[in-house]
């Protein structure tokens, strides 16, 4: 396949839906040799905050010398970014490569199975039986096993894509930490009406080694205590966790912020209270890194902190006309985050009472239906002087005339049918700052 090709390929795989399991995933990388055998991962599960520690970690470990892997979900603005080898994505051509390669082994697991008897004996389970059809996301965990082995990655940074214990992401082998970052609810259908019950769903990546932030008690007792599933019944056992020290702002502006870490002073290029945290549960895995034997200097994590970018987080774009062909008027901020649930909506909330204050903001908004949509609205429509409402390029999405209905419950809101065109028409309007938020599958629609 070229490019395109796999990436229509994995698209009509999306509109089968997903189903939850590790099996599959496992039977799956045995059938291309078992690549995640050869590899070392950070693993990373959380409900915020996931790809910046992500990012913090690819940023420092690559300053320490080593080859690094990442995987991350959903893209931002081109779907290579899902995979980065020291942070730049795989090239169109790679990304074709892989996704071919795991599609022959799927083809030729099926005509096997058609070919053979034993199903119609029923002498097999049903996992081994019948059409073989992992998911989209299973085949794109896949394809980054192909390409960090044939690459050489000397370690692996994966976010989990939903919840941590069936997530296609925890059926690799060989763990070297797990990183839990904050945790609040989302997903609520599949993960549990909880804290404890999803803080349970995402302990399950940890093997032994785990690091974490300081949580609410009934989250750190399920990620002390996590539990497999054995012949249908919980196993628990004790989990190693080390919680990171809570960060000290020294000083911050809209270019960066300074923080102390323990005796450690650190700069990062991230805006936002909760990112002095994200970097924080980043510096205790480096620590916890080093002491199981991976060499990285105090230097190496300084300028890894400082380097580290992640898009569409609190980030104030630049360079908006060479990157998107949108002119942001002298005097005026354009601002991408993709906050998408409560936790989110109220770190870019704190955001904007911060940076912009004395500002007027409008907030182009476009939600996923599935999403704590009014739990979204409640936090960030008291910040905005103006709100668009647009529907995000998502199955999922909610239809911006009805989160416009939504929105006027707080305040007056206006609808655009086009992304790129509400946020042209917002950074022309009264406001000092255009806040494009509420989903990640807004930005790629400002590529062109």
């Amino acid at each position: 396949m070229i490019y395109q090709e796999a990436v229509s390929y994995i698209k009509n795989i999306e509109r089968a839906g997903s189903d939850y399991g590790i099996e599959r995933m496992r039977m799956l990388l045995n059938m291309l040799g078992a690549p995640d055998s050869r590899l070392k991962f950070v693993h990373v599960a959380g409900t915020n905050g996931k790809g910046s520690v992500c990012a913090y970690l690819t940023s420092v470990l690559k300053e320490a010398g080593y080859r690094v892997g990442t995987y991350n979900s959903p893209s931002v603005f081109r779907y290579n970014e899902r995979w980065t080898i020291n942070g730049n994505p795989l090239d169109d051509e790679s990304v074709a490569k892989y996704i071919t390669e795991v599609r022959g082994a799927i083809d030729a697991e099926n005509e096997k199975r058609k070919a053979s008897k034993d199903c119609d004996n029923n002498t097999l389970s049903p996992l081994l039986c019948g059409e073989f059809l992992p998911t989209a996301f299973e085949i794109e965990t896949a394809a980054a096993m192909l390409a960090f082995e044939d690459m050489g990655c000397d370690i692996c940074v994966l976010e989990t894509g939903l919840g941590g214990r069936w997530d296609a992401t925890n059926a690799v082998l060989k763990k070297e930490l797990a990183v839990i970052t904050p945790i609040g609810l989302d997903h609520c259908a599949l993960l549990g009406n909880t804290l404890r019950e999803i803080a349970e769903e995402k302990a399950a990546i940890i093997k032994a080694d785990c690091v974490t932030c300081e949580q609410c008690e009934e989250v750190m007792s399920a990620i002390r205590n996590p539990y497999e599933i054995v012949c249908g019944e919980k196993k628990y056992y004790k989990a190693n966790v080390s919680v990171c020290k809570n960060p000290r702002l020294i000083s911050g502006d809209r270019n960066g912020q300074k923080f102390a870490y323990g005796d450690e002073i650190y700069e990062i290029g991230m805006l936002g209270a909760h990112q002095l945290q994200n970097a924080s549960i980043a510096v205790c895995a480096i620590e916890k890194l080093r002491e199981i034997g991976w060499t990285i200097s105090k230097k190496a994590l300084r300028d890894g902190l400082k380097k580290a970018e992640w898009h569409a987080r609190l980030e104030i774009v630049k360079n908006a006309e060479q990157r998107f062909n949108i002119c942001v008027p002298q005097g005026k901020t354009l601002v991408f985050d993709g906050a998408h649930n409560p936790h989110g909506a109220a770190a870019l909330a704190n955001a904007i009472k911060n940076y912009f204050a004395k500002e007027r903001v409008q907030l182009v908004l476009g939600i996923l239906a599935d999403k704590d949509v009014d739990g979204v609205l409640s936090i960030l429509a008291p910040v905005a002087d103006r709100i668009t409402a647009v529907t995000p390029d998502s199955p999922r999405a909610l239809e911006c005339d009805k989160l416009k209905r939504k929105v006027e419950a707080y305040k007056q809101c206006d609808t655009c049918g086009n992304i790129r065109a509400a946020v042209e028409n917002a950074l022309n309007g009264d406001c000092d700052v255009t806040v494009l938020c509420g989903s990640l599958t807004l930005f790629g629609d400002l590529i062109q």
